[in-house]
């Protein structure tokens, strides 16, 4: 009793490999590989052809929309200008607003105290350029000037602070 589990699992065994031996062992094998691949290379070639069409059709429809998209943009630009023209504003204003152009001896200009005209000193306007120009020269210290520099320092007579020069 004991052989015949034993036997059933061997005719298992010897029909499985039987059945993997006879495909691997078949004369027709490597051909049925090479029209496998074959088929499959076509396969793959007509998804990558359909592939670029349809890459190929978005491009054209998104360079398309770019196109339509620029002219509308133009379209705005010329409405914009349009719309903020001197004369369509001034025309505005007198249909729907009721104003009108003021003339001449009703125009007038007020000054502040800050902001009376008066002519500048030149040689307040000559101190204030070398005080513009001395900000961005580079100052030589005491402590920094080397022994071969032999002049000697002068303060900064021109400077508001002292940590300028």
């Amino acid at each position: 009793m004991k052989k015949k589990p034993v036997r059933k699992f061997k005719e298992t065994v010897e029909i499985r490999t039987s059945l993997t031996n006879r495909i691997l062992s078949h004369r027709y094998l490597p051909a049925a590989l090479l029209v496998i691949m074959f088929v499959a290379g076509c396969f793959i070639h007509v998804w990558q052809r359909v592939r670029v069409l349809e890459l190929v059709k978005d491009v054209s429809s998104l360079r398309a929309e770019n196109n339509r998209l620029i002219d509308a943009s133009s379209k705005l630009n010329i409405r914009l200008a349009e719309l903020s023209s001197a004369s369509r504003i001034e025309r505005y204003a007198q249909d729907s607003l009721g104003l009108r152009i003021p003339k001449a001896d009703q125009v007038y200009s007020l000054l502040g105290k800050e902001e009376e005209l008066v002519e500048p000193d030149e040689l307040a306007t000559l101190f204030q350029a070398i005080e513009r120009v001395t900000r961005y020269v580079p100052a030589i210290a005491p402590s920094h000037a080397t022994a071969g520099d032999l002049r000697p320092l002068r303060p900064d007579v021109l400077s508001s602070r002292e940590g300028d020069r």
